[in-house]
């Protein structure tokens, strides 16, 4: 009887040990995630894999997808990190899937790439096309952002209109290694005619048109003549919105003068309220013309302009009508085609309320411009603009103005106004 309990207990070992032995080398095939997202730029990631057997990878056709391996052996629990690259997306968002396989079993990892659409900005040349006048070191120049580009760009160009007479601009290759730059393409030749000049510039499967026109200038300043230059760097106190952090602010109250707002005899300053706080109440409706030229802007003018270090904040929560408008360019003489280079940041304490927040800028007076009244979109981040303006006189006023709404406030910086040839 012994014998037999004995031989009973083997027997139930035995299939205890076939069981677990069965289980163990059940076939799997596991990864870590079932999702990647790239930004725009070339770029790698990788996800885990796991296999009781041997795998392959299908990229199902997806040529701008690529990993280190097609297929291995199997893993058992042993970790195999894999890398998947993407290449530079020049287009609207996309997306693929990758398939792992291995025997039976099947996985799949969506990859995702935002939209990488080159972005260019208003070009202008370097030098005027004045007629009978040789075109010496001239250029297209281009302004562009979202590069970032690996390797040269070739561009294509094809020159018509009546004023084209003489011109020459050469198919080239160009640098777009940085993320924002200027595009620049050789001019050569001598204008012959008087007249309109179409030029169309191909690169990245995008076209740019280049209208300009043989003629006499308005003036005999070079290119890239200053008209006005505003840093706002004699603005010192308010709080750091895009940092959150308090600033400098006047303790006490403000004196006046004229019954507007004007810094005492001995003023004390101290780091104090938020990245929210204003350092001055509206510039042109409160603060004294003194205190407004102390700060670098007599000639000025706008509504619902709060100071803050280094630059200016325009409108609050639920104002519509601000703005900021240059002085009359006194500066230049005859005319000029000018080119309006700021940076410009939305309010973001309200990712809902605070998204929609623009800037427009509109020529008075003096000039014109294809750019007159287009609103801008912001970010929460300060990012640069360029507007051409046409025909610009010592009369031409440059403003600066928020959407005609609730929450549009924004920041203005860096403002800079110079001479380019349409």
């Amino acid at each position: 009887m012994k014998a037999l309990n004995i031989v009973g207990t083997f027997i139930i070992l035995l299939l205890c040990v076939a069981s677990c032995s069965k289980e163990s080398v059940e076939h799997f095939l596991r990864r870590d995630t079932d999702k990647l997202s790239f930004g725009y730029k070339s770029s790698k990631q990788t996800f885990t894999l796991r296999s009781s057997q041997a795998w392959t990878i299908d990229l199902n056709g997806n040529d701008w997808i690529s990993v280190d391996t097609l297929q291995g052996g199997a893993t058992g629990e042993r970790v195999l990190n894999v890398g998947v690259t993407v290449s530079r997306n020049l287009g609207a968002q996309r997306e693929g899937i990758i398939t792992l396989k291995s025997g039976d079993k099947t996985a799949e990892i969506t990859v995702t790439q935002q939209e990488g659409t080159v972005i260019f900005g208003t070009p202008y040349f370097t030098q005027p096309l004045l007629p009978g006048t040789p075109l010496e070191e001239a250029y297209i120049v281009i302004p562009y952002s979202k590069g970032g580009l690996e390797g040269l760009v070739t561009v294509q160009s094809q020159i018509s209109g009546p004023g084209a007479a003489g011109i020459q601009v050469p198919n080239t290759q160009v640098d777009m290694s940085n993320d924002a730059g200027e595009v620049r393409i050789p001019v050569t030749g001598t204008p012959t005619q008087v007249g309109v000049v179409n030029i169309g510039i191909t690169l990245l499967g995008q076209t740019v048109s280049v209208n300009s026109e043989v003629k006499p200038q308005g003036n005999t300043d070079p290119v890239g003549t200053v008209y006005l230059s505003q840093d706002f760097n004699l603005l010192v106190l308010g709080g750091d919105h895009f940092n959150k952090a308090a600033g400098l602010q006047l303790q006490g109250d403000w004196a006046t003068l004229d019954g507007k707002r004007v810094l005492p005899e001995n003023p004390v300053f101290a780091i104090s309220g938020t990245g929210n706080t204003d350092g001055s109440n509206d510039y042109f409706a409160t603060m004294h013309p003194s205190y407004v030229a102390m700060r670098g802007l007599a000639g000025w003018t706008g509504s619902r302009v709060y100071e803050r270090p280094g630059l200016v904040k325009i409108n609050t929560a639920s104002s519509t009508d601000g703005y900021l408008a240059t002085p009359k360019l006194s500066a230049i003489q005859g005319w000029a085609d000018i080119k309006v280079k700021f940076k410009a940041a939305r309010w973001s304490e309200n990712a809902t309320n605070d998204k929609d927040a623009t800037v427009a800028v509109f020529v008075r007076n003096a000039g014109t411009s294809a750019q007159h009244g287009v609103h801008f979109e912001l970010t929460p981040n300060l990012t640069e603009f360029e507007v051409i303006v046409e025909g610009a006189t010592s009369e031409t006023v440059i403003e600066f103005r928020g959407r005609n709404a609730a929450n549009s406030r924004f920041f203005l910086d860096d403002i800079h106004i110079s001479k380019v040839i349409k």
